[in-house]
Formats: C-alpha cells, structure tokens, sequence
C-alpha cells in the first residue's frame, strides 16, 4: 500500500471520530474590537488563476495559485457577501476577539467530557497565550470570503478548510492553496483535498498551514462569531495531517479573528 493510501486510511479515522466543529460557544473574558474598516484600494482580491479539481451537489474542490506578495496588504476583500457578513456581527456588537455566546446544552457525561476538553483548549489561547488570536489576514479573509460568496455565513453557516501550501523561487515566494467546501455545516468527508497533498511535496512545495473556519451562533437574540481555537477533532485530525504530510502550523478563523499555531504548539492541546 503506497504512502498516500496510508495517510488517506489514518485521516479517515480521524474523521470518523466526530466532525471538525467548533469550540466552545460560552467564553466570556475580556475582548476586544476587530479593525474592521476594509480598504476598497488594498487590491485583497481573489486569484485570477483558479482550478476547479471536482465539484457534486454542493461541494466544491479547487485549486489557487498566486504569489505572496500579492496577500501581503492589510487590506480586507470587498467582495459583498463578505462584506454582508462583517456588517451583520458589527451591528450585533459581536466582533469580539474573545467570542461571547450562549453555553452549550450538555445531554450526558460523555457530552461534559468533550466540553471540559474544549474550554480547556480555549483557555490555553486566551489565559495561558498558546499559540495567538490576531485580526484576520488578506489571504484568509480570501477564503472566508470564497465560501462566503457560495453560501451566506449568516443564513446558512457553513464551514471550508484550505490547504495552503509555498514555494521559494528567484523572484520571490509562490503560494497554492487547495479549498474544499460544501453547502451543509461540514465540508463533506472525502473532499478534504489532502490527497492532492504528497504530488505537491514531490514538486518542491512545502505545507505551511491549514486553516479552517468556525461558524456563527447566538448570544440570546444576537449573532455570536465562532471561537478561533481548534476543537479537539480539529486537533486529532490535525496531528494526523502533521505526520502524514509535514504540516508546519494549523489555524482557526471566524471572518474577523484568526488563531495561528505551530504543529509544537498543539501538543499542549486536548484531542478526542
């Protein structure tokens, strides 16, 4: 059985052990309020050269390819639906770093146990500072905005997962991204796109990040933004990724704040 096969049974187990969800939705600290002005002259734009890998129903797998210098402004994308969605949490006062939102309904111990695990992860970001929570950069805006431009965010929260991969050349660092999402909660198990992975390490590209987003949900009759720390799926499927393939560093966003770690950093993290 060849390396790729391997990797693809080990990810699978992964996922059957529970969904990439999001983390807990009660964390009531201090936050503070995302720069949320977007810039219509930063150029933050989608790349021209994208590939469609396979798309069923819903679910889309695609290919980009552009340069980092052309995601290194501070700007934000003023694609509209992305925008839709800013304004939306905005005016619920909800752009908060630290997400406050209603508790989790707990139906059973084992139910207690996977939440002890995810507000414990959520205190290693926010108390102890593992890892970091900053406003949400060009690129990773470019891939909210992509899913967000499929599905809205606020009527239909969906969630996609991107594979962001780089390259050092003469005339400066190139950079392919593999998305996959679907029109459901999750991306569909099965159109992930790590299996694209192992071609692009042959070729010379190394696996700088994968990102995932974490969805909206309530604080009472208002919008809440998802919490920007992995769940402890997210983390079991990540370290899978990380021996697979060599992933450098993993990170969470919600459209306004992005939570970035090494993979050394998620060994402090509880998985299920």
């Amino acid at each position: 059985m060849c390396r790729k096969q391997l990797l693809c049974l080990a990810l699978w187990g992964a996922l059957a052990c529970g969904p990439g969800g999001d983390g807990p939705r009660s964390d009531s600290s201090r936050s503070t309020n995302a720069v949320s002005t977007v810039d219509s002259e930063s150029n933050c734009s989608l790349p021209a050269q994208r590939t469609t890998v396979r798309a069923q129903g819903g679910a889309i797998l695609e290919t980009w390819q552009l340069r980092l210098d052309d995601v290194l402004t501070p700007g934000l994308p003023d694609e509209p639906a992305f925008l839709d969605y800013r304004a939306a949490i905005e005016r619920d006062g909800a752009d908060l770093r630290r997400p406050v939102s209603d508790p989790p309904v707990i139906a059973d111990d084992a139910a207690a146990a996977i939440w002890r695990d995810t507000f414990f992860n959520n205190d290693l970001v926010f108390e102890e500072g593992v890892g970091s929570v900053d406003p949400i950069s060009c690129l990773d805006a470019l891939l909210f905005a992509r899913q967000a431009e499929r599905v809205s965010q606020i009527e239909q929260p969906t969630e996609f997962i991107a594979s962001v991969l780089r390259k050092q050349t003469e005339s400066g660092t190139d950079l392919f991204v593999v998305f996959a999402a679907g029109s459901e909660m999750f991306v569909p198990r099965g159109w992930y796109g790590f299996e694209l992975v192992p071609d692009l390490l042959e070729e010379g590209w190394s696996y700088w990040y994968v990102i995932h987003n974490h969805t909206v949900q309530r604080n009472g009759d208002r919008l809440a933004l998802g919490v920007p720390v992995p769940s402890t799926s997210d983390v079991q499927l990540l370290r899978h990724v990380a021996r697979g393939l060599g992933l450098e560093s993993v990170r969470v966003t919600n459209g306004f704040y992005t939570f970035s770690a090494s993979v050394d950093e998620l060994a402090r993290f509880r998985a299920r």
